[in-house]
């Protein structure tokens, strides 16, 4: 119920034309005892088997755009780069059931006595809530290390968010954002990010 309520009260704000957001949960891991230099040459790989190539590349200049405005130069060519960047995107749906009052009040009996009279709801109304996790994990390789043999990486970023629309075209932008922010930092906890859709960082990313 309150996350229907919670839903509503986000689709009126942005019916008034005020700037929705997303929170982006946001866990880092490394082993480095440095920050990955700004300036740094990164290359962005795409997944040759991944079911859809064409969304795959949309996101690899996603992230080239994005990590070029933090700083990074992108390399055309894993030969020519320091460290080597990987992406995996996913959704997974998870639906739970409520039951909300009809609001159809009525006066009777209450407990087989007829003087036992009271005001209440008649039925409640059950009703199926949707919620979309939608995720992105972003892996940074050293320089030199194997594409194959499973190399090590040298820092795991992971983002994370929830929302009522099965559209990951529209979120993945913020999921990246998510893992840049923070690219090469070990948190040391999750960290939420919160993106408004005005934010100049997705701007930039609106001709792609």
């Amino acid at each position: 119920m309150w996350k229907q309520i919670i839903l509503l009260t986000a689709s009126a704000w942005a019916a008034a034309g005020c700037a929705t957001s997303y929170r982006v949960h946001v866990n880092g891991y490394t082993e480095r005892t440095e920050p990955i230099a700004r300036g740094a040459a990164l290359y962005v790989g795409t997944d040759p088997n991944a079911p859809n190539p064409i969304f795959q590349k949309q996101i690899k200049d996603r992230a080239e755009a994005l990590l070029r405005d933090y700083g990074y130069t992108i390399a055309t060519a894993p030969a020519g780069a320091d460290y080597r960047a990987t992406f995996q995107v996913g959704m997974k749906a998870e639906t739970v059931m409520g039951h909300t009052p009809a609001y159809r009040p009525h006066f009777g009996a209450r407990g087989g006595y007829p003087d036992a009279f009271l005001f209440g709801y008649s039925t409640y109304t059950p009703y199926l809530d949707t919620s979309y996790d939608q995720w992105l994990v972003l892996k940074l390789f050293q320089a030199g290390s194997p594409a194959t043999a499973a190399p090590n990486p040298v820092w795991i970023g992971e983002a994370l968010l929830s929302t009522d629309r099965a559209e990951l075209r529209q979120t993945v932008d913020y999921l990246l954002i998510g893992c840049i922010e923070y690219l090469g930092v070990d948190t040391g906890r999750q960290v939420t990010v919160k993106i408004r859709n005005d934010d100049p960082r997705l701007g930039d990313l609106g001709d792609r």
